[in-house]
């Protein structure tokens, strides 16, 4: 007998997933900024509509692209554009396409592809999103970043581990590339496990879910940052991260910044935008 495929949501699965290029759509403008401008944005994920914003630098183009992931905000608290223009706008500013979206079901987006975790369903999006920039005439689909703070590091972790055009990833105090040990910070004290169950009991699917399993040395370069002071994401779980992805051989730098939480401000968010544009700007050359 033929051997039964993987589950949807195992990585392997999303590996195989063909992602499917639409229509970049440019929306209404926003406002305007210092050399660039900022429009609600839509395209296409599996038949549903996804939403974001758009940061387009002043100019024709083309220009590199970064694709931008919020951390977890709960729907009725969300608002468009929230803790993602932070690390986009200055980038567009600078001549880079900074893309934001609206998660699965945030805003107009659909509830997205069905059998898969959230995170997952994100990320499926953006892979689709990153198939439809040839529709985007300023956009250079040959230079893709992923940024991501916290619950959005887990999307661009996903991102990182099954789509081979992205060339740059930086993760802002990103939750854990082992699922496991996500579920056990999130669920553990109170007992109510997520839909795979309690770790102990699912070793298996969260191995299959875990990107820091799916780590190898083709895959772009990395730079982790994160306040030294964070009260969210613990410091073990980043730094077992960085360990994972030195010894898989995959360039990449841990940054602490001294007396930072888990959401930098000020001088402490300009100095991580900051090595964030760097790093960027080289791995995309």
């Amino acid at each position: 007998m033929p051997t039964p495929p993987p589950p949807a949501f195992y990585i392997e699965s999303l590996r195989n997933r063909i992602p499917v290029a639409g229509q970049v759509q440019v929306g209404d403008l926003m406002w305007h900024g210092a050399g660039f401008s900022k429009y609600h944005v839509t395209w296409t994920s599996g038949g549903q509509p996804m939403t974001g914003t758009i940061s387009l630098p002043d100019g024709g183009g083309p220009f590199p692209v970064v694709i931008v992931n919020h951390g977890h905000i709960p729907p009725e608290r969300y608002w468009i554009g929230q803790d993602s223009g932070i690390f986009g706008d200055p980038m567009a500013a600078h001549g880079f396409i900074s893309i934001a979206p609206n998660y699965v079901g945030y805003e107009g987006s659909g509830p997205g592809a069905a059998g898969l975790q959230t995170n997952q369903q994100i990320a499926v999006a953006d892979m689709d999103l990153i198939s439809s920039l040839g529709s985007l005439s300023q956009a250079d689909p040959t230079r893709v970043a992923v940024v991501g703070h916290s619950q959005g590091g887990g999307v661009s972790e996903i991102l990182m581990v099954v789509d081979t055009r992205i060339r740059a990833v930086v993760l802002h105090a990103p939750v854990s590339t082992d699922e496991a040990e996500n579920a056990a910070r999130l669920h553990a004290r109170n007992g109510t496990w997520p839909a795979l169950g309690d770790p102990a009991q699912s070793p298996e699917a969260y191995a299959h879910v875990s990107p820091r399993n799916y780590l190898a040395r083709w895959q772009p370069p990395v730079l982790l940052i994160q306040g030294a002071l964070d009260h969210t994401i613990p410091a073990a779980h980043t730094q077992a991260t960085f360990d994972a992805l030195q010894a898989a051989g995959i360039q990449s730098r841990l940054m602490w910044i001294p007396g930072g939480d888990h959401d930098l401000v000020g001088s402490d968010l300009a100095t991580a935008v900051a090595a964030q544009e760097d790093w960027i700007r080289k791995a995309l050359g």
